[in-house]
């Protein structure tokens, strides 16, 4: 099931196609889960199903140079 979390300071919104996704930016990227409102995203008709197992969170990587 479809996640939308929304960060409460700013009101950005991040979609997840899972809410171990949505947990999982929010720990890491978001500076904490008590600072999002998660809400599940009904079905969309015409779009496919994604399995449980895929965790859509983007990667930066920082070097110095």
């Amino acid at each position: 099931m479809a996640v939308k979390i929304t960060h409460l300071t700013n009101g950005q919104q991040v979609r997840f196609a899972n809410a171990d996704g949505a947990r999982r930016y929010a720990e890491i990227m978001g500076g904490g889960i008590d600072k999002w409102d998660f809400t599940v995203v009904p079905g969309e008709a015409g779009l496919p199903k994604l399995p449980g197992a895929v965790v859509n969170v983007p990667v930066w990587r920082m070097t110095s140079r």
